[in-house]
C-alpha cells in the first residue's frame, strides 16, 4: 500500500516532467517542486490528525470524520491544547525535515544531455511503472483497503493502511451508497432472519408503573461507561452518587450503546434507529426527517416535550433532528445565564439546576430529556474531584463531577410536585475507551450504565437488577409498551420487558458491527472478513448463531438506510 501511494504522487510528477526530458520549461519545474512540497505538508497532515482520530474514535480519517468539519470550533474542542500542539509539532518537523531533504535534489538538473531514444523509452516507461506500482502490482484486481487487513487486531490493520492512500479512496469513492455494500445474503434470507430476532409483541410481561400516565425524563450521561459503575463490576468511588441511586430503581446490567457519538445515540433512543458503520443519518437531510419520532408519539396522546442542553445544539445537525422530531421547546446555551462552563457548554449543575426551575411550568403529562457535557472529552473542566494525573485519572475527575450533580439534582427533584408521577431513566448516551483503554470496537466499550427510577416506578422494583441485554433502540418499544401505547413503527425495537423476545445488543463500528446476547459476544470486522473479539472460544455453535444473526441485522440496516433516498 505504501508503494501505491507513491506510484500516485510519482505518477504526477513523472508526468509533469516528461515535457522537461525534450524542452526547458521553468515554470513546469516550479511546479513539480510546489506540489512535492505541498504533498509533504499534506502527508504529515493527515499522519497526525489519523493519530489523533485513532486516539478518540479508534479509526483513520473516514467519511464520517471528514463530515465534522463543518464545525470546526467544536472539532478543536475534542482535543487537549497540549495535545493539539504537540500533534502540530510532530507534523511541523516531518515537513521541515522532507522539505530539507527535497531542497537536496538539483531541481535545475538537465534531463536534455541523454540520448533521445533513451529520453523516448523514460518518458514511456516511468509513467507505466507508476500506473503498475499505484495499482498495487500487475495482478487482475487493483490493491484495495482490504488488503491492509492481516491481523485481528485492528490497530495493526490501520497502523499498515496508508494514510494518504486511504484519503484519496474516500476523495473518489461515492458521497452516498446506492447499493448495499454488506450484502451478506440473499435479501429475502435477511429480512427473514431480522423478523425472526424482532417479533411483534403485545402487552408487557412485566409492568413497572405506579400510574397510568407518568411523566418521562431521561437523562444522557456523556461518555459514561460500565467500567465505573461499582454495581456493574467497573471502578469503586467514581460514580457513588450513581450507586445510591441504584438502590432506589432498576439497574440492567447488559445494556449497550448503538454507537460512539452522542448523535447516533440520540436517533437510537428517539427514532429507534441503530447506528450506521461508516456514516450518520442524522446529518443527511430527506432521511433523518422520514424516521419514526417517539416524540410524535407521545405527543399524540397529550405529552409535552422538551429538550434540554447546554451547549451549541446545532453541531452535527442536532437541532434540525430534533425540531423534526417534534419537541415543543428545545433549550440550548442560549437558554439560561451560564457562570462556569466548558467549550462544550455550561457545567452540569447549571443545567440541573435550570431544568429544576423550567419543569415547574411543564404541561403534564410531560417528556423531557436532559442531555449533560461536562465529561466530554478533552476531560478538562477545571473542576477538582480528586483525580488528578493522567488522561484515566481526568476522565475519572469529569464523570464524578458530573456524578454529584447528578445525585444533588435528583435529591432535589423529590421534593418537586412533578417527581411522585415521573418515570426516570439515567443512560450514556455513548461508552468511552477510558479510563481502562478498552479497544474501539469491543463489548467492553460499548457496555453503558441504564437505570430506571423515580416516583413512577413500581416500589417493588427498587434496588433490583435485570440481566436481559439491551441497547438504545430498545427505549421507544419497551416505554411504550409500558404505557400501552402501538409501538409498531419502531421495528428496530424489542420491549425489554417481553419475556418471549430474543433480547440482544447490536452495535456498529467503521466497518464492521458487535452483538451479543446471554449465550455469547462477538465482534465482527467486515474489512478482513472474520470475527476479531469473540466473549466465549468454546462456544462455536452460539457465535455461528450470532454472527448470522448480526450480518443479516447489519445488511437489513443498510437497506433501509438506502430506502430513505427513495
Amino acid at each position: 500500500m505504501d508503494l501505491s501511494t507513491i506510484g500516485y504522487v510519482l505518477l504526477v510528477t513523472a508526468l509533469l516532467s516528461v515535457p522537461l526530458l525534450f524542452v526547458e520549461v521553468r515554470w513546469l519545474r516550479r511546479t513539480v517542486y510546489i506540489f512535492l512540497v505541498a504533498f509533504i505538508i499534506v502527508s504529515a497532515l493527515v499522519n497526525v490528525v489519523d493519530i489523533g482520530l485513532f486516539d478518540a474514535w479508534g479509526v483513520k480519517i473516514d467519511r464520517k470524520a471528514l463530515s465534522y468539519l463543518r464545525y470546526p470550533q467544536d472539532v478543536v474542542g475534542s482535543t487537549s491544547p497540549g495535545r493539539m500542539a504537540m500533534l502540530l509539532l510532530v507534523a511541523s518537523v516531518q515537513s521541515m525535515f522532507f522539505i530539507f531533504l527535497l531542497n537536496r535534489i538539483d531541481h535545475a538538473r538537465n534531463y536534455r544531455n541523454g540520448k533521445k531514444g533513451s529520453r523516448i523509452t523514460a518518458a514511456v516507461v516511468l509513467p507505466l511503472l507508476c500506473v503498475i506500482a499505484l495499482r498495487g502490482g500487475p495482478q487482475d484486481d487493483p490493491i484495495n483497503k482490504s488488503w491492509s487487513w492481516f491481523s485481528t487486531k485492528p490497530v495493526l490493520n490501520l497502523a499498515a493502511m496508508n494514510s494518504i492512500w486511504n484519503l484519496m479512496e474516500i476523495a473518489v469513492e461515492p458521497a452516498e451508497f446506492t447499493a448495499n455494500p454488506y450484502p451478506y445474503m440473499s435479501t429475502e434470507v435477511a429480512d427473514r432472519e431480522f423478523a425472526k430476532l424482532h417479533p411483534r409483541t403485545g402487552a408487557p410481561d412485566m409492568h413497572i408503573l405506579k400510574t397510568e400516565r407518568p411523566n418521562v425524563l431521561l437523562i444522557l450521561l456523556e461518555s459514561w461507561t460500565a467500567d465505573i459503575i461499582e454495581p456493574l463490576g467497573g471502578d469503586s468511588g467514581v460514580a457513588p452518587q450513581f450507586t445510591r441511586l441504584c438502590k432506589d430503581g432498576m439497574l440492567f446490567t447488559n445494556f449497550y450503546s448503538t454507537g460512539f457519538r452522542t448523535e447516533q445515540g440520540l436517533c437510537a433512543l428517539i427514532s429507534g434507529f441503530p447506528s450506521q458503520p461508516t456514516t450518520t443519518i442524522i446529518r443527511k437531510f430527506g432521511k433523518f426527517d422520514r424516521l419514526p419520532s417517539l416524540v410524535r408519539t407521545l405527543d399524540s396522546t397529550g405529552y409535552s416535550s422538551r429538550y434540554y442542553y447546554a451547549g451549541d445544539i446545532s453541531f452535527a445537525n442536532t437541532r434540525a433532528y430534533l425540531e423534526a422530531m417534534g419537541f415543543d421547546q428545545v433549550y440550548d446555551e442560549n437558554a439560561f445565564p451560564i457562570q462556569r462552563r466548558t467549550r462544550w457548554g455550561a457545567f452540569d449543575e447549571e443545567l440541573f439546576d435550570f431544568h429544576l426551575r423550567d419543569a415547574k411550568t411543564a404541561t403534564s403529562p410531560f417528556f423531557q430529556i436532559i442531555m449533560s457535557s461536562t465529561s466530554h472529552e478533552p476531560f478538562d473542566a477545571p473542576v477538582d474531584e480528586g483525580f488528578s494525573g493522567s488522561d484515566p485519572q481526568l476522565y475519572r475527575n469529569t464523570v464524578h463531577y458530573t456524578d454529584r450533580a447528578l445525585g444533588a439534582f435528583l435529591d432535589s427533584a423529590k421534593y418537586q410536585p412533578w417527581y411522585a408521577n415521573t418515570l426516570i431513566f439515567i443512560a450514556a448516551d455513548h461508552g468511552h475507551y477510558l479510563p481502562h483503554h478498552t479497544t474501539q470496537f469491543s463489548a467492553a466499550r460499548h457496555r453503558i450504565p441504564f437505570l430506571i427510577t423515580g416516583g413512577a416506578l413500581n416500589d417493588s422494583l427498587r434496588g433490583t437488577r435485570n440481566a436481559t441485554f439491551g441497547c438504545h433502540v430498545d427505549f421507544p418499544v419497551t416505554l411504550l409498551a409500558q404505557l400501552g401505547l402501538p409501538h409498531s413503527r419502531f421495528p428496530w425495537g424489542r420491549d425489554l420487558f417481553s419475556e418471549g423476545t430474543p433480547h440482544t445488543a447490536f452495535w456498529t463500528f467503521n466497518n464492521g458491527f458487535g452483538i451479543a446476547d446471554s449465550t455469547q459476544k462477538l465482534v465482527f470486522d467486515d474489512n478482513s472478513k472474520r470475527v476479531i473479539e469473540l466473549g466465549d472460544s468454546s462456544n462455536t455453535a452460539d457465535a455461528e448463531r450470532l454472527l448470522h444473526a448480526g450480518k443479516a441485522q447489519l445488511q437489513v440496516l443498510l437497506d433501509r438506510y438506502i430506502e430513505f433516498d427513495q
